[in-house]
């Protein structure tokens, strides 16, 4: 699940990255510890259209040139619009603002056909821009809060430099004003995150943000192939301090890694935090836990040709840099969802 997230970009520099037309009036700001309920930015597709009916960017094309072969892709149809949202999607037909605070999450696997989803699933999907999100490695797993990890950017260049989480969002017009919602889908682990949770939000590469926008695509099966695990080089982690548990504590500090306690680098390694995680090649001969083939996690394939990756050469790295507090010694660790 994600129930903890960072967006560090100011508005501008927001819109710039996701390529997007703002709309929040300047409204964006840093958030290191975003919780649920906080008002934050998504991005939503508005159709592209000029007063005669063109298309923008085909208003200078003859009539037997635009898109013969069809409709035009979703980028065509559609631009790009930055606005702010709850986070907890708020159905339309709930009686109370309130349920949005257990609506954070929508299993992808379900989205489409719960019905607290499944309007929004078939027309208002968006993205949430973020630039990392926490989880906490429970030792035993056990229900007490236990040592937070920060998950970050890998630097995989299919993803813009940011994460954009598969979004859902919702209007509700029972309050004095329109309340716009939104809630984040997970899928299983991003590889390198399994040790900490079996959840982790559905990351999409960059080439395919317009195509899970499309308004004109109603089909569930057509996003069946974005749902899924975010493969290896994708995500980074690292621990970090503990207060971040507060919804109180906002600094940008809370992203600083720290060194955890030897016995916690124990039971990381010892839940596969370190033959989980896909590793350096230098170190490895180029393999991943002694394979190279296709990367799979829970619900089949991962569609690594969203993310331009070879299906056959998945790169590996090694995503996670645990700090232990002991000299000359170091484990790696990785994270999930928050």
């Amino acid at each position: 699940m994600c129930g903890r997230y960072t967006q560090k970009l100011k508005t501008d520099d927001l819109a710039a990255a996701m390529s997007a037309r703002d709309e929040t009036a300047g409204g964006v700001a840093e958030n290191y510890n975003v919780a649920p309920t906080s008002a934050m930015p998504i991005v939503i597709a508005e159709p592209r259209e000029l007063p005669d009916g063109a298309l923008r960017g085909e208003a200078h094309l003859p009539p037997a040139g635009r898109h013969p072969a069809g409709k035009p892709p979703a980028a065509a149809r559609t631009e790009r619009v930055l606005r702010l949202a709850t986070w907890g999607l708020v159905p339309s037909w709930a009686k109370e603002r309130t349920i949005g605070a257990k609506m954070i999450n929508a299993r992808s696997e379900t989205a489409a056909t719960k019905p607290a989803f499944r309007s929004a699933f078939a027309a208002r999907r968006c993205l949430v821009p973020a630039t990392g999100f926490y989880e906490w490695f429970h030792p035993g797993g056990g229900s007490r809060r236990g040592q937070p990890f920060y998950i970050r950017p890998a630097g995989h260049p299919a993803t813009g430099g940011i994460f954009a989480f598969a979004g859902l969002y919702e209007v509700w017009r029972r309050g004095e004003a329109p309340l716009v919602t939104f809630t984040i889908l997970t899928t299983g682990a991003a590889a390198g995150l399994e040790f900490l949770h079996d959840r982790s939000p559905v990351i999409l590469p960059e080439a395919a943000w317009d195509r899970w926008m499309d308004p004109s695509v109603r089909d569930p099966a057509a996003f069946a192939s974005l749902l899924r695990p975010a493969p290896a080089g994708v995500v980074a982690a690292h621990p970090v301090a503990a207060e971040v548990g507060s919804v109180r504590n906002k600094g940008r500090h809370l992203i600083d890694p720290v060194e955890i306690d030897p016995v916690v680098a124990a039971a990381v390694a010892q839940a596969g935090g370190r033959t989980a995680l896909a590793v350096d090649p230098e170190r490895s001969g180029g393999s991943v836990g002694g394979g190279t083939g296709p990367s799979t996690r829970a619900g089949g394939t991962v569609d690594l040709s969203s993310f331009g990756i070879d299906p056959v050469h998945d790169p590996v790295h090694d995503p996670v840099d645990t700090p232990v507090n002991a000299p000359g010694k170091g484990t790696a660790a990785g994270p999930g969802g928050g």
